[in-house]
């Protein structure tokens, strides 16, 4: 199942769970790198220096295999701690950004809705002679774009012109067959 990241999950989202879990799987890579030097170390070489048969080969064979399979799993817990820390540091930025929206929305009296449009109230403006004039408020529809995507430099249902979305058009563009 995918999901969309929404502004609200990015909002609520604790980047600490990640590398919370990141530690533990580091406790796990640990783990069996000790009981991979506890089997080279320990068990293969005594086995190795004090018996001479064919038992004994098959035994280290199975120890060497037993090694291996410490080994993997170390380098893949290790593969899994890297890949949440680095997912927490990429989410913190945006979640930062994303909470400074929300505050500054908030002091200016605007109201951000669930679909990510925002209401703002009536104000009183000055127009260019000093006239003071009241500016009806309404509400203002953002992009339709995904949070992490990089804005596109063309006009809206267009393709993107930024270099690294090529090809990619606004959501609310239909779509003309190549």
């Amino acid at each position: 199942m995918t999901e969309t990241l929404t502004w609200q999950m990015l909002r609520d989202l604790r980047t600490s769970e990640f590398t919370q879990a990141g530690d533990k799987w580091h406790e796990v890579s640990s783990r069996s790198a000790s009981d991979r030097g506890r089997v080279d170390g320990a068990m293969s070489a005594k086995l190795r220096e004090t018996q001479e048969s064919d038992a004994a080969e098959a035994a280290l064979g199975r120890l060497r295999r037993l090694s291996r399979n410490f080994h993997y799993t170390h380098t893949e817990c290790g593969l899994i701690r890297t890949a949440l820390n680095g997912l927490a540091g990429d989410l913190a930025e945006p979640q930062k950004q994303l909470k400074q929206a929300l505050a500054d929305a908030a002091s200016l009296n605007f109201t951000v809705h669930e679909d990510g449009s925002v209401s703002y109230p009536a104000a009183k403006a000055e127009d260019l002679t000093g006239a003071k004039q009241e500016a009806p408020g309404g509400s203002s529809r953002g992009s339709s774009r995904l949070l992490l995507d990089p804005p596109g430099l063309g006009p809206t249902g267009q393709p993107s012109l930024y270099p690294g979305a090529l090809g990619r058009t606004s959501r609310s563009a239909p779509t003309r067959p190549a």
